[in-house]
């Protein structure tokens, strides 16, 4: 019998065990000090830990359950700011920015599906097998990844035709347990955290192989640096030589994600035991200076971070 293993990554129980709170901040060109929270949107707790995509030309944000049984997906509409709709059995989510369409997973149905943004209705389905529940949208060579879970510890990554839904490759080895999974739009290789260290899937050959430095969440395509969490570090490193070209010491352990703002030239890193956002600049030399640092007040959470796609309202790639 399948089993759902632990991704061994730090995810963000949200709220009570009943309902949690997703934070839109606006991020203005006044600077970090000038941002704030247009509204708290109650969701599922069932959609609380796992992945945030944004599709900007819809105008909606999808929150996600991560690699845990009974997940769901939430559908809010940006406009309003209210929820949408919530779908059931659902884990992982991100969006192809040209067809607007959103994939994810079924953990434990073994399958990954597509569903068409406008509609928010299923229209693909691949049995893969597995516990998918990790997801990754490639526009350079109009793919979308797949990371998955029940492997025996040796958890597989798939790749899929964006435009065709056929599939490419997979299931491809990773060696251990699957965790976060982000692409490099740049050059359109995919960086994993499997069994806690990170690893590199060429986009050509699909090898795996450790890249050295820690767990890539976030990715900014203007610059060509990738953003790493090792430990209380975080790491700054080139894309395109992978070498760490600066390290910043941080007070604390930070949540899953790195929010990317190219317009402000900010990341947003989560401090979840401070129940804290902190505002990193990029801007020059990409060096990770601290700029500001905001809570989200009494009994609230964040899961405010999209990684590639930056933040909503705020400007991102």
């Amino acid at each position: 019998m399948r089993t759902v293993g632990s991704a061994k990554r730090t995810t963000m129980k949200l709220g009570s065990s009943v309902m949690c709170a997703l934070l839109l901040i606006l991020l203005t060109a006044a600077g970090a000090a000038a941002q704030n929270v247009l509204a708290k949107i109650p969701i599922p707790a069932s959609s609380a830990t796992g992945q945030v995509a944004v599709n900007r030309v819809l105008n909606r944000v999808y929150v996600s359950a991560g690699f845990s049984s009974g997940g769901t997906l939430t559908v809010i509409d940006g406009k309003t700011l209210t929820v949408l709709t919530t779908i059931s059995n659902l884990n992982g989510v991100n969006v192809d920015l040209k067809n607007d369409n959103f994939w994810t997973g079924n953990l434990t149905g073994g399958q990954v599906l597509t569903y068409s943004g406008s509609t928010n209705t299923q229209i693909s389905a691949n049995t893969v097998g597995f516990c998918p529940g990790e997801t990754a949208f490639d526009g350079l060579f109009r793919r979308i990844w797949v990371g998955a879970q029940c492997g025996a510890g040796n958890d597989p990554i798939f790749v899929f035709n964006a435009d065709t839904f056929a599939l490419i490759a997979g299931p491809i080895e990773t060696g251990g347990t699957m965790g976060p999974i982000i692409v490099n739009p740049v050059n359109g290789k995919l960086y994993v955290e499997s069994g806690g260290v990170s690893k590199q899937v060429d986009p050509t050959s699909f090898a795996v192989t450790p890249t050295g430095f820690g767990t890539v969440m976030g990715v900014d395509s203007h610059k060509s640096r990738l953003f790493a969490i090792s430990g209380n570090n975080l790491q700054i490193i080139n894309a395109g030589n992978h070498i760490v070209t600066k390290t910043v010491p941080l007070s604390y352990t930070p949540g899953s994600q790195i929010g990317v703002n190219n317009a402000l030239r900010h990341i947003y890193l989560l401090n979840p035991a401070a129940n804290k956002i902190e505002v990193r600049g990029i801007f020059r030399e990409v060096q990770g200076p601290l700029v500001a640092t905001f809570s989200l007040g009494t009994g609230n959470k964040d899961l405010t971070s999209a990684r590639q796609t930056g933040f909503f309202n705020g400007g991102g790639d």
